[in-house]
């Protein structure tokens, strides 16, 4: 009789007890789990600042230009095995893997050069004893590429995408950007190329003695004219006039070299159709053109009043310079002619009572 009312005094702590016990369980599994979940976390986190710490050095140490990590390269090229260790009979079906395999050491047995050999820049011929042309970049003959018997076809993943299939039935084939390529993509895929023929490490080495060269360019360059003007280049035919915008490989090393564009917000497209009246909106302090035909778009617009309103033409400041390098031969070799071109431009515009020994074309 007496232990009723014990009981029903202890039930009630003891359910009192269960639920604080519970709750204390509960809170220290929620903080057990928080702590599990946190390293990780934390390593996510440190791991994107260490990345982003890594680009911003990588961009320091390289003179501006983000270079692909190991890991990365490995990744876009995860098929190492496929591809020869030494290979002896490369084909290239675009100018700018011609550079890259020539600054290796590497002569292409085969190229796309549009049936012209002219087009070839002088850097890339005094390097080439004998090749083959095998028809035009944007549509090489297969059966020329399948004589050569190549070891290694390199391709440009624009135009050569819908054939890779084929090329690959011919040799092992690799597609790589190019058409449309910025500076920077046109170095990260210098990289590429490297590891694809097993020479990481030389290609590392002739790209920083390159960016080396450029940085010591673009320094001169800051102290010219140009640096506080803005440049365009564009291509002249006797179809029209296209500029090659900032993310083309000729706007994208302008802006690399710290100088302005007079588009610098068109970055949608590399190259640009461009009527007079859209060139005047634009209107660049410098125009440099490279032309493709003798009678071109642009000596039509000559005989217009808008013609005589760019500020190019007025301060006699539209230069000619060779396509070759500026459109065509996209590449580092072209990159350091590019700039000296620029340092020449600037210091013939700077010297009174000379002229540039590049072709004025007002």
């Amino acid at each position: 009789m007496n232990q009723r009312p014990k009981l029903t005094l202890i039930l009630p702590l003891l359910v009192i007890v269960l639920i604080v016990v519970g709750g204390i369980v509960f809170i220290i599994n929620q903080k057990n789990n928080a702590t599990a979940t946190l390293p990780l976390n934390a390593d996510n986190d440190i791991s994107v600042a260490a990345t982003q710490s890594n680009a911003s050095r990588d961009m320091s140490d390289n003179n501006g230009v983000l270079l692909l990590t190991d890991e990365e390269i490995k990744v876009r090229l995860s098929n190492l095995s496929n591809y020869p260790n030494d290979p002896k009979r490369i084909v290239v079906l675009e100018y700018s893997f011609l550079g890259d395999a020539l600054a290796l050491g590497l002569t292409p047995v085969g190229i796309a050069d549009d049936n012209k050999p002219d087009s070839i820049i002088a850097e890339f011929t005094k390097q080439l004893s004998d090749y083959t042309s095998v028809g035009s970049r944007y549509q090489p003959s297969l059966e020329a590429i399948a004589d050569l018997k190549p070891d290694l076809i390199i391709a440009d993943d624009e135009r050569h995408t819908v054939i890779a299939d084929e090329l690959n039935r011919i040799a092992p084939s690799v597609v790589l950007k190019s058409r449309g390529e910025s500076y920077v993509e046109n170095i990260q895929t210098a990289q590429l190329v490297g590891h694809i023929v097993h020479q990481d490490k030389k290609m590392s080495q002739v790209i920083n003695t390159h960016l080396k060269k450029m940085a010591d360019l673009k320094s001169q360059l800051a102290t010219t004219p140009l640096a506080n003007h803005s440049v365009q280049f564009a291509i002249i035919s006797d179809k029209g006039m296209w500029l090659h915008g900032p993310s083309s490989y000729a706007g994208s090393l302008l802006n690399h070299l710290s100088i302005k564009s007079p588009i610098p917000e068109q970055t949608g497209e590399a190259y640009i159709a461009t009527s007079l009246e859209q060139l005047l909106s634009a209107n660049p302090d410098w125009l440099l053109i490279g032309r493709y035909n003798d009678h071109t778009i642009y000596d039509e617009w000559k005989s217009s009043p808008l013609f005589n309103q760019l500020t190019a033409v007025k301060n006699n400041q539209v230069i000619e310079v060779d396509p070759n390098y500026w459109a065509l031969n996209r590449s580092m070799q072209s990159a350091e002619y590019m700039t000296a071109e620029l340092l020449e431009i600037a210091s013939s515009q700077g010297a009174e009572g000379s002229s540039p020994s590049v072709k004025e074309s007002n």
